[in-house]
């Protein structure tokens, strides 16, 4: 083999070896982004049997960050619990994948948390996304959810 021949395979080596690092990154950002989805997805369904048994959401004026300390399980008492009791909706509150996330979802001091705030009739709940996802309308950054939908951009109530 001549020398320039060994030099376009090590090329054609290192082309192929930077496409796999960029699908193997590819992939990491979207199963955490996936796995935050469903995240609000379980919090979203444990807070709707919260209000059929309740007839209202967990009442919070100021933004509380779920998964921290007394906010770590939802039951009749709302999210004030750090044992969940057999009867909770959520016996424990998911933590996000901090990984990749730029604090644009912060509250209560914490950061990278899905925060929650919520009256009796409604509730947002923000969360981040490290990437824009078309499919849902969500953008890269802070995105809302609320009893009727998820929505682009950071929680108005927050």
């Amino acid at each position: 083999m001549t020398k320039i021949e060994v030099l376009v395979v090590a090329l054609i080596i290192g082309v192929c070896g930077s496409l796999a690092a960029s699908a193997v990154l590819t992939a990491r950002l979207r199963t955490r982004d996936a796995t935050r989805l469903s995240h609000v997805r379980e919090i979203q369904d444990a807070l709707e049997s919260y209000f059929t048994d309740h007839a209202g959401f967990p009442e919070v004026a100021d933004a509380l960050a779920l998964g921290q300390g007394s906010t770590e399980c939802l039951a009749s008492n709302g999210f004030a619990c750090s044992i969940a009791p057999d009867d909770a909706y959520l016996r424990m509150v998911p933590q996000p994948p901090t990984t990749g996330l730029h604090q644009k979802s912060s509250c209560s001091g914490v950061a990278n948390a899905y925060c929650y705030t919520g009256s009796a009739t409604s509730y947002h709940l923000q969360f981040e996304l490290e990437a824009s996802n078309s499919l849902l309308g969500l953008t890269k950054g802070a995105n809302c959810a609320t009893e009727t939908s998820l929505q682009p951009g950071a929680c108005s109530s927050l």
